[in-house]
């Protein structure tokens, strides 16, 4: 919804076709949505294609991500379809993660392995993947949002490299109105009932197991009772929800920390409880990528974040410079590190700094955008 509103402020034509719509959707602002497709299985992908056909863009963006469509092989044959029938409109993919993250499952009943069959035999069965399936091989560019996605694509489809651009995620959230930050911090701080002179160290972004919570709670326990903890972000699973806040009374420091819960982006309550906050804590399993939609909020920000750093690192990371880097499942380490950024307000000063100038350089809107439609306009094989 973002980028299509991001597009449109540019004066781009921009249709969203969609599922069907939860209620409170918001409206949208300066496109046109089409919400027409029933489901994502092979009973609509005659629909897909006539609205596509019905459309006529001049470029068709797949924003993919497995589960969202039910890990179906319809959407993932579409470039292939769309190629045979509009063969001069450039058809991209932007891969949202390098899927098999979730654990779901693909369908894998009769109907669907027999059409899958017969369009693996009119697409070619050679440069097929089989979970992407012509994603890679027929997408006239892809992009992808960190460089160890490029990576896992080019070992699923060799070559694809010359057609990938990589454009790290944006920050997916409606900022706080407020143009000074200390009075977004003071509304922020009533909102969560923090005095101006509570130090809080918080946590954003949606909480699953790879998250690191269990490293974040364990490290929280041993900090000082003075310390408050903010963890802004839900999850849908409650088993495991509910076994963090059991491990935080085992760690300690449980009435310190503010459980805030899911905060919709299209609202500002996830920005001002970020404004309220005086370090961002991302403890990620596998280290910090620019994929990390919640790294590209906390840094446009301007907070210091203390994050992990995996078994390789992207270039815009800094240590010391733009955040600061613990090793992952280390809570011992990461309470060293809240502790001693706690005591130095000269480097969180520094470190917000770098956060703002990381954000303006790799995860603006302005960038993403201007990155997005070059892709968008490039000829096949060229970034």
């Amino acid at each position: 919804m973002m980028l299509c509103e991001q597009l449109a402020s540019r004066g781009i034509e921009v249709d969203l076709l969609t599922s069907e719509l939860l209620p409170d959707f918001p409206a949208p602002k300066g496109f046109r949505l089409h919400p027409l497709m029933k489901s994502w299985g092979w009973r609509q992908f005659p629909n897909l294609l006539f609205s596509v056909r019905r459309m006529r863009p001049d470029a068709l963006l797949l924003i993919y991500i497995d589960w969202i469509y039910d890990c179906h092989p319809m959407i993932t044959f579409a470039p292939a379809a769309l190629r045979w029938l509009q063969p001069n409109m450039p058809f991209v993919t932007q891969f949202e993660n390098v899927s098999g993250l979730t654990g779901a499952s693909h369908p894998n009943g009769r109907a669907v392995r027999l059409v899958s069959w017969l369009l693996s035999l009119l697409a070619g069965k050679r440069g097929l993947h089989p979970s992407y399936g012509s994603l890679l091989r027929d997408s006239r560019n892809v992009i992808a949002l960190s460089e160890r996605h490029l990576e896992v694509f080019e070992q699923a489809h060799p070559g694809v490299s010359s057609k990938v651009l990589i454009i790290p995620a944006p920050p997916i959230m409606r900022f706080a109105a407020e143009s000074n930050p200390r009075l977004a911090r003071q509304r922020g701080r009533a909102v969560l009932g923090l005095s101006d002179k509570e130090v809080v160290v918080g946590y954003f972004g949606y909480i699953y197991w790879m998250k690191g919570m269990e490293t974040l709670l364990e490290a929280f326990g041993r900090l000082a009772s003075d310390t408050r903890l903010v963890i802004i972000g839900g999850s849908k699973d409650m088993v495991y929800l509910n076994k963090l806040k059991e491990l935080s009374q085992t760690a300690g420091g449980a009435d310190r920390i503010i459980w805030v819960g899911h905060c919709k982006p299209e609202e500002e309550l996830g920005s001002l409880c970020l404004r309220a906050l005086d370090i961002c804590v991302l403890p990620f399993n596998d280290g910090v990528r620019l994929n990390n939609s919640s790294f590209s909020v906390a840094a446009s920000h301007g907070l210091p974040i203390i994050t992990t750093r995996g078994e390789t690192l992207e270039s815009p990371f800094l240590d010391g410079e733009n955040v600061v880097l613990c090793p992952p499942r280390d809570p011992t380490a990461l309470a060293a590190a809240i502790t001693e950024l706690f005591r130095s307000p000269e480097k969180r000063s520094r470190l917000a700094a770098g956060s703002r100038k990381l954000a303006e350089n790799c995860f603006s809107w302005e960038k993403v955008i201007g990155a997005t439609l070059t892709v968008l306009q490039a000829p096949a094989e060229q970034k």
